[in-house]
């Protein structure tokens, strides 16, 4: 017990839904901003939500930055505006999307005191996510987790306009999008969850080997499935999983999820799933206790009998990260 209180130990921690509820503000704010949208322009918000879906299924992520200037509808109310002639037009109905983000983004409880815990218990805390770097790192900033996390794994930011129309929109100066996170590990292109080489590629990165990690994520496919093929401990975070029916919703209404896979994710259910957690977290403490146990306290590791590769229907919809964001 005293050797491994001693250790240096990872806690590899999944962020949207397992560090704050992403859903609960995303949904709402996207909701105010196509409300605004629709009132300034006339147009319904049903078409909005159409063509939002259609700029990210081009993008394959609502983490496109510039979604509302590539909407058809008001490129054709505004025929020829640049991309900085639509924000300033547009201003006040993207500050919605912005003050709701900041009003509803909130950290589960317990996870700052818990984040300082761990540290004193030898453990390097890093967010692992399919998220884009900009929106990973703000969200982390805007919450103060960014001073506490000892790194961050997620993806390249996608392409943007030209400079002179991202200095335009931009309010601040570029250090001002970055966080404070120690270190940043971004995936090389194409390794995504659940492939176990994304948990591979992180502790490589943090010298750190697999006996002394512990992985934790609200999906049971993309996560827990991740962690149990790396053969490293894994830890359902089932609060993440509990989502707001109406918010749920909205995101149905901007994605192109089958309807299997949206079942499958407001519905989640290990057994149905054939996906066994070996640790079930119903609070961020419950996360804590589990890493602060000693390996021979904790429940044993489930290790699939055949893991297999599982059909998108059958995994359900990841949430796809990030928000209809213009600046």
């Amino acid at each position: 017990m005293g050797a491994w209180l001693t250790t240096r130990k990872a806690l590899l921690l999944d962020l949207d839904n397992t560090l704050y509820d992403w859903v609960a503000y995303f949904a709402p704010a996207l909701r105010g901003m196509c409300r605004a949208l629709s009132e300034a322009t006339g147009l319904s918000t049903g078409l909005l939500f159409e063509e939002f879906k259609t700029v990210f299924a081009k993008h394959g992520t609502v983490e496109y930055s510039f979604a509302l200037q590539e909407l058809p509808s008001l490129t054709r109310l505004h025929p020829g505006a640049s991309d900085v002639a639509l924000f300033e037009r547009y201003r006040g109905v993207v500050e919605v999307f912005q003050h709701r983000r900041r009003a509803y983004l909130q950290p589960y409880p317990g996870v700052l005191e818990g984040i300082s815990l761990l540290h004193r218990g030898g453990y390097a805390v890093i967010g692992v996510t399919d998220g884009r770097r900009f929106q990973a790192e703000n969200r982390l900033r805007q919450l103060g987790l960014d001073t506490v996390m000892d790194g961050l794994c997620c993806v390249s930011d996608h392409a943007v306009p030209d400079a002179e129309t991202v200095a335009a929109i931009r309010q601040k100066e570029e250090g001002r999008y970055r966080s404070a996170v120690k270190r940043v590990h971004v995936l090389p292109s194409g390794l995504r969850k659940p492939s176990p080489e994304v948990l591979d590629y992180v502790l490589r990165a943090e010298g750190i080997p697999y006996e002394a990690g512990m992985y934790v994520g609200d999906s049971l496919a993309k996560d827990i499935l991740m962690a149990q093929r790396a053969g490293i401990y894994d830890c359902w975070a089932r609060y993440g999983a509990r989502v707001s029916p109406l918010d749920f919703a909205t995101l149905v209404r901007v994605t192109d999820w089958p309807p299997k896979a949206v079942n499958e994710a407001l519905n989640p259910s290990p057994q149905r799933l054939g996906i066994l957690p070996s640790f079930v977290a119903d609070s961020f403490d419950d996360v804590v206790r589990l890493a602060l146990m000693a390996p021979d306290e904790r429940p044993p590791r489930h290790v699939p009998a055949r893991p297999r590769q599982l059909a998108f229907a059958e995994i359900g919809p990841t949430m796809v990260k990030g928000g209809a964001r213009a600046a």
